[in-house]
């Protein structure tokens, strides 16, 4: 049952890989609730998941991100 609790809001969701990650279930709940969600997650990340399918199914835009640290 949807409350729109989020209606009007935007979101960034980080790290949904597939169907059983935390992230994954929280973008379905947002946008059930009503908020516009764009999904990231890193390049090596997305292609081994399936973050195509959440953001078809949510209509989300995906936009590669990688935060990854290196050594000077």
């Amino acid at each position: 049952m949807s409350y729109n609790l989020l209606k009007g809001k935007k979101g960034i969701i980080f790290g949904a890989l597939d169907e059983k990650s935390i992230a994954w279930k929280t973008a379905l709940r947002c946008h059930e609730e009503g908020a516009q969600i764009l999904l990231t997650n890193a390049p090596v990340a997305m292609r081994m998941g399936e973050i195509n399918k959440l953001a078809e199914a949510i209509n989300a835009p995906v936009v590669a991100c990688d935060v990854a640290v290196t050594k000077m």
